[in-house]
């Protein structure tokens, strides 16, 4: 029935050179045999319906409950059923290697992921989210006027190779703790880059580390994820900004962009949780003591 009729599908995303991030919607469902050439891998978070992959070994299904992980090297045929509807992820298989040794610390080859995952699990969810926001946030604000772009968009590949699942009977490498020596260069390197695009592995390599032991040593000594930490030194900078008279005619977003907040009301949430009131008020009570 579905080869009978023309497809309606629906899409919408964005795009980097190396991430392309959209939804899908299709009511009548879909056939398609894949033409791709290059070298991806595809993540998709079905909302409804299901999506078939049928390849040389088998068929693998995607359902609301299990998220698909694939690369079409083999895949012959894709066919979504009626009222379908996802939100999807490809990336290069070079840049999620360069992410890999990174996060490992020099390891290149990418483990054997399992083609699919349950989305329940506490990691998935985080996947599924941050997917999300990278989708919303390049759509909203643009790459090139967001500086915290680059960062989020990294960690949704962090994310994708620590979360999700490997084939039954691989091994997982071992990574080592990083000196607190070293740990104290990427928090300097961090201050002094705090209006510049900042990514984890451009951070752990000033510092000489690899991102998994960088994420480690954040979480072990600050108690915070590296991009909390990171927010939060550019909320304290625009803080400082906003109460500092030298600054007191340069428009609140403005100061707030060079800082890496883009979106308004994100920020000012953010700033009246920390400050307890909200930028406007705080630029006020410091001209009032000017």
């Amino acid at each position: 029935m579905l080869r009978s009729v023309k497809p309606d599908i629906e899409m919408a995303g964005n795009k980097s050179s190396t991430l392309c991030l959209w939804e899908t919607r299709s009511s009548s469902g879909f056939i398609t045999k894949p033409r791709v050439t290059v070298d991806i891998l595809t993540v998709r978070f079905i909302a409804n319906g299901h999506i078939i992959y049928r390849n040389q070994s088998g068929k693998t299904q995607g359902t609301p409950k299990y998220a698909t992980l694939v690369d079409f090297e083999d895949v012959s045929e894709i066919q979504a059923s009626p009222a379908f509807s996802a939100i999807n992820g490809t990336i290069t298989l070079e840049a999620l290697s360069a992410a890999n040794a990174a996060l490992t610390g020099g390891q290149p080859a990418l483990p054997a992921f399992a083609p699919i995952a349950d989305v329940a699990t506490p990691g998935m969810i985080a996947l599924f989210l941050m997917m999300r926001q990278v989708q919303r946030r390049g759509q909203e604000a643009g790459r090139g006027g967001d500086i915290a772009f680059p960062l989020v968009q990294e960690i949704l590949s962090y994310q994708l190779l620590s979360v999700w699942p490997r084939r039954a009977g691989v091994a997982t490498a071992a990574t080592t703790d990083a000196t607190a020596s070293r740990f104290a260069i990427a928090l300097d390197f961090i201050e002094a880059n705090l209006s510049q695009p900042l990514t984890l592995s451009l951070i752990a390599a000033a510092a000489g580390l690899s991102v998994r032991s960088l994420q480690s040593q954040f979480r072990n000594r600050t108690g915070q994820t590296a991009i909390a930490f990171i927010t939060e030194r550019r909320l304290a900078r625009t803080h400082e900004d906003l109460t500092s008279a030298s600054a007191a005619a340069v428009p609140i977003a403005e100061i707030a962009r060079r800082w890496g907040f883009v979106h308004m009301s994100d920020f000012g949430q953010r700033y009246k949780r920390v400050y307890g009131r909200t930028p406007s008020q705080a630029r006020r009570e410091a001209g009032r003591r000017g």
